[in-house]
């Protein structure tokens, strides 16, 4: 009987005149080698043969290091609700295997277990290569992410809980190539600063736009969805907006409860979670933030396995909730912000997760304290883990803060 050849290995011929590098990059799929360097230097060392000068000669035949025999599939690492996730906020171009092989020690040290990283951003840049074709046919930006599942995978064999974020419905690439789905005012766009910024959360095509991508970060194997900007504009002047399908307040909320329900119900039974960002000052009440965003907590709290609000202290107004000075009231606002925010979120409320304030904008004395001062107030009013926000993705002083502390 004729046994069936198992294929362990991966070859390509050379056209000739290829650096290894360029091999690299063209077969890099084909890897489980994270990163592209250290794949081109395992294609020289393990094809000596095959090169002079670094240069693929014509007919060779090249292996490829570590080949993928079989799809790679990442599935949700399974972390249960009292599991305190602790996250680092990284772009989309950060995402790369240098800054992760970088970053990861420190994490580590830190107790820092979890990274948040953009797959769309408010540009509306999806930052990997995606399986979802109209994502594709708008797409006006290189992908940062090489590829999307190794990436995945290299995080999960750290054991790093995945928290793939998404703007919603901040996306100045779909406004600006499908005008129709862009918020109005009058007879033309909404320009924020001049910039198409706004598509209309009502719209059925924005939302199936976004389920769509919903569904390949399900495949995908992601361990959280969050979703920023899942609400309408606050900013700017308003007063000639024209939405879709609103007549009242009420009905911006259940625009977005439409969606949420729609994302919740596709990821029951995954074990993938579902996350929203939202502003601080609603767990407030102020009226005019909730009618103008549509974030009704007590309505959105339904649909989401976590939320995270925005308690930057430096964002409240100097006078808020009588503090002079908001910016360096840390433990206030977290105590205060996730005590509201847990009781406006019905009887089974979902963990409560909260954006900290990592950056030093109109802070007195901005140092370690103030770090351990934030999560102190959200620890002691119930909220678990915290997400840590800094545009600019230094975390140095994050890190010393959180490390030698019981959080």
């Amino acid at each position: 009987s004729t046994k069936k050849a198992i294929v362990n290995h991966i070859s390509i011929e050379c056209k000739g005149g290829e650096p290894a590098a360029l091999i690299a990059k063209n077969e890099y799929e084909k890897s489980h080698i994270f990163d592209v360097k250290d794949l081109e230097v395992a294609i020289l060392a393990e094809n000596e043969h095959a090169f002079e000068k670094s240069k693929c000669q014509k007919g060779q035949l090249v292996r490829i290091p570590e080949p993928v025999i079989h799809p790679i599939v990442n599935r949700p690492l399974g972390v249960t609700s009292s599991t305190a996730v602790k996250a680092i906020y990284l772009q989309g171009g950060n995402t790369t295997p240098k800054r992760l092989k970088k970053e990861l020690p420190s994490m580590k040290k830190a107790g820092v277990n979890s990274v948040v990283f953009d797959v769309k951003d408010i540009i509306g840049v999806v930052n990997y290569r995606s399986n979802v074709s109209k994502v594709e046919e708008l797409r006006r930006h290189q992908p940062p992410i090489r590829s999307i599942v190794k990436t995945i995978k290299y995080l999960h064999d750290q054991n790093i809980y995945v928290i793939a974020r998404m703007a919603l419905f901040q996306d100045e690439n779909l406004a600006k190539q499908k005008p129709e789905l862009a918020i109005k005012e009058g007879n033309s766009i909404l320009l924020v600063k001049g910039k198409p910024l706004w598509v209309d959360p009502a719209r059925p095509e924005v939302q199936s736009y976004n389920i769509e991508l919903v569904k390949e970060l399900i495949a995908l194997g992601v361990d959280e969805i969050q979703f920023d900007y899942v609400r309408y504009p606050a900013e700017g002047n308003l007063k000639n907006v024209k939405y879709y399908n609103v007549k009242t307040p009420s009905d911006k909320t259940a625009h977005l409860v439409k969606f949420l329900s729609e994302a919740h119900r596709l990821t029951r039974q995954t074990g993938i979670r579902i996350a929203i960002d939202i502003f601080g000052v609603v767990a407030w009440d102020e009226d005019v933030d909730v009618k103008s965003t549509g974030q009704r907590i007590e309505e959105l709290a339904k649909y989401v396995d976590v939320i995270s609000p925005m308690l930057y202290p430096s964002h409240f107004q100097n006078g808020f909730d009588g503090i002079a000075k908001t910016a360096d009231a840390g433990y206030h606002f977290y105590k205060e912000g996730v005590s509201r925010v847990l009781a406006k979120s019905g009887q089974n409320p979902p963990i409560i997760r909260p954006w900290v304030q990592a950056f030093k904008w109109r802070v007195t004395n901005y140092n370690e304290s103030y770090i351990r001062e934030q999560i102190k107030g959200s620890d002691e009013a119930g909220g678990i883990g915290w997400l840590m926000w800094n545009a600019g993705n230094e975390y140095d002083l994050v890190y010393r803060a959180v490390q030698n502390k019981n959080n």
